[in-house]
């Protein structure tokens, strides 16, 4: 097997993440509170009661996603993750192409989300409601601030971001614990149901697939596992496990979350709860007997711990991601610098996080009722694309393997991944789709544009730095995944 050279270095901490420094990132990245408190309500306008159904559907199909890159990172385990996943099984070309366009959707969806976060932090901690110039000033230092925020514990360290994300995630879910379990054991307001595992009929029944689409996209941030592997103890067993613990985790507190908030209104009155801006506060008020003076503001905390959690682990996924891409000289060499005491790829991560908040700032002059919506719509397509591409990388390598005498399971290498290709088909459609109405009848083109912009990158790349394509596989790996490849890359020096 090809020893490990300098270019092939690893991010290599003094200490190792174990199972649960791995796992903590991927629940935390999927952001239950924020998905509960902003997206359940939605989903019950259109599919009525059904909300929990559509999560534990959802939850099979993205865990069947989730079991792909478990296969993945059992055999390479590496920083790329799917940039390094793609390039074995369909080429560095296309691994090149998804990976641009992953980043690139990473970005324009944070940078929807910090413009989100700054507004409501402006709307809900400060109490300005109105608009105009001085508002969105204020909105934008405030965005800008809290993206320093969430990005020092990622330069600081992958020990000191755990902790923080560890403690966050924590908060959250005693948080949504306590509330679910009040409604669930005082049976709701209309004593419990199986209506909400029920499909549902007439109207609802022919809108209930739009809101797969949001239950998918829900569960995004589940592979932030996977670029921690060359940081993690033992990584072909521990990261594999927090990819699909990410998933289970994250679906149990969906379905029993939605469940319950639903219990609380009562199955009769779900227009009321798909009505209500606040649904669990709402909940709160009623089943923990507490006024909505507390409870309102509680939950604002609640929601703001949830998205900052989220945050740290998201920079910390995908400055890594950015590191190795770097390393394979997929993108500038400047982005695989560590820090000289943290030993950090710190440099990718500000390099992730500054056009995320440009692109969110200057959304918040153009269209601020829109920014915190159209962009983070539009950037998970990319993110969508990936998770697409990856499964259907999973069955090519089977094959390749097969041909090279390495068998592998055709349930989890097969079968598994060609259920998560048809669920990811909704929310892949949900954006393509015409006449979304508003700004989101741009969708379709603008979903298009952004994957014409990985493969344009991926062309000027093989025209103008051919060795670079030539030289990636190897370098994209890190050491210890090139040890131990049934089947590994030549090295090729740049």
């Amino acid at each position: 097997m090809s020893s490990p050279t300098a270019e092939q270095e690893s991010l290599a901490p003094k200490k190792k993440l174990g199972v649960l420094g791995v796992l903590m990132p991927g629940v935390a990245q999927i952001a239950p509170a924020f998905n509960l408190f902003f997206t359940t309500a939605v989903m019950a306008s259109l599919a009525g009661p059904s909300v929990p159904l559509v999560f534990l559907i959802s939850a099979v199909g993205m865990l069947a996603t989730a079991l792909s890159l478990a296969q993945f990172s059992g055999i390479y385990p590496s920083a790329g993750s799917f940039v390094t996943y793609i390039s074995r099984a369909l080429g560095v070309r296309v691994a090149t192409a998804i990976g641009v366009i992953t980043i690139v959707g990473y970005m324009i969806t944070f940078g929807g989300i910090y413009i989100f976060a700054g507004q409501y932090i402006v709307a809900n901690v400060f109490g300005v409601t109105s608009t105009g110039t001085g508002v969105n000033l204020l909105t934008v230092v405030v965005t800008l601030v809290y993206g320093v925020i969430v990005t020092v514990p990622v330069i600081i360290g992958l020990q000191f971001g755990v902790r923080v994300t560890v403690v966050l995630y924590l908060i959250e879910v005693a948080v949504l614990l306590v509330i679910s379990l009040a409604v669930v054991f005082q049976g709701g307001a209309e004593g419990l149901s199986a209506a909400p595992f029920a499909w549902p009929s007439g109207t609802e029944a022919s809108n209930v697939f739009i809101t797969f689409g949001l239950a998918v996209v829900a569960f995004g941030g589940f592979e932030a596992s996977a670029p921690l592997a060359e940081e993690t103890d033992n990584p072909r067993r521990n990261v594999p496990i927090g990819l699909v613990g990410s998933v289970l985790i994250s679906g149990f507190l969906y379905v029993l979350g939605s469940y319950a908030v639903i219990s609380a209104f009562g199955v009769s009155k779900v227009g009321d709860f798909a009505k209500d801006p606040n649904p669990f506060a709402t909940a709160t008020v009623r089943f923990l007997h507490v006024s909505s003076t507390f409870a309102v503001p509680f939950l604002v905390a609640v929601f703001l711990v949830s998205l900052t959690s989220s945050y740290i682990s998201a920079n910390t996924q995908t400055a890594r991601v950015l590191f190795a891409g770097a390393r394979g000289r997929l993108w500038p060499a400047i982005l695989d610098r560590t820090h000289p005491r943290f030993k950090t790829p710190w440099v990718a991560a500000i390099a992730f996080v500054v056009p995320s908040l440009v692109l969110g700032s200057v959304m918040q002059f153009a269209d601020p009722a829109d920014a915190g919506s159209v962009l983070p719509t539009l950037g998970i397509f990319g993110v969508v694309i990936m998770y697409f591409v990856t499964n259907l990388a999973l069955v090519t390598q089977f094959f390749r393997l097969r041909r090279a005498g390495v068998r592998k399971n055709p349930i989890l290498w097969i079968v598994s991944p060609i259920i998560g290709m048809l669920v990811l088909l909704i929310p892949i459609w949900g954006n393509l789709r015409p006449n979304q109405g508003g700004a989101f009848d741009l969708m379709p083109l603008l979903s298009v544009l952004l994957i014409a912009v990985g493969v344009v990158y991926t062309i000027v790349l093989a025209v103008t730095r051919p060795q670079v394509l030539a030289a990636a596989p190897a370098l994209l790996e890190g050491a210890e995944a090139i040890e131990g490849d049934p089947v590994p890359p030549t090295a090729v020096r740049v």
